[in-house]
């Protein structure tokens, strides 16, 4: 059975995302790897990895950071086995463009696919969460719009929501369109949808909110 996706809004890694990443924690248990890949290389991926590593063990997990295949003199595959046994891999916010990039680039996008359907978990966070849907806007390129990995399949994510963006939301064509605001989002999981976090999320087009707590079927 695929293990859960958890889309969040951003504004990850604080004291409010507590609550829902120990339920996450608790659906996917095992080692937490955190992969960086939204941040530039260097001293912002480290920071993003340190503060997502901090988090998780304050949490009880045993978390640590997946070496980031970009650098220069990375051996290909390193980053893949440090996934392989994990319960939970965790991709932090920063730019979706990068993330896409570096997943798809180093073959890691079908690691992450594999993972999941093997019962493994999945956390993202506003870019994190952008990519995990079936397509993802790219902010950078106009906006613009790019497939996904396709483990929330059929969603669209809309970060750090709090109204309108008219942008955006011209350049999105099918799917189910969620507006997850920061510390907030959904965990996916046995066809299921379920709001999680300190906010209620948007269903944008259908002009409606899913409240913390309640589940609809996922897409």
């Amino acid at each position: 059975m695929p293990g859960p996706v958890c889309l969040q809004g951003g504004g990850e890694f604080s004291a409010a995302c507590s609550p829902m990443d120990a339920e996450l924690l608790e659906r996917a248990p095992g080692p937490v790897a955190v992969l960086a890949l939204a941040a530039r290389p260097g001293a912002e991926h480290d920071r993003a990895a340190a503060h997502g590593v901090s988090h998780f063990r304050r949490l009880g997990a045993d978390a640590f950071v997946v070496p980031d295949p970009r650098l220069p003199g990375a051996r290909e595959g390193d980053a893949a086995l440090a996934l392989e046994g994990v319960g939970l891999v965790v991709l932090p916010g920063g730019s979706p463009a990068r993330l896409l990039d570096a997943l798809t680039s180093t073959g890691l996008d079908d690691v992450l696919r594999d993972h999941v359907q093997s019962g493994g978990g999945v956390m993202g966070a506003s870019a994190g969460a952008m990519v995990l849907g079936s397509w993802t806007v790219l902010p950078e390129e106009g906006p613009a719009l790019a497939p996904g990995l396709g483990l929330a399949e059929g969603v669209v994510v809309v970060p750090h929501w709090h109204g309108a963006r008219d942008e955006w939301l011209a350049v999105i064509g099918e799917g189910l369109v969620l507006g997850l605001p920061e510390e907030s989002g959904v965990i996916v999981e046995d066809g299921r949808m379920t709001a999680v976090g300190v906010r209620d999320v948007r269903l944008i087009r259908e002009r409606a909110d899913l409240s913390v707590g309640h589940t609809l079927p996922a897409p």
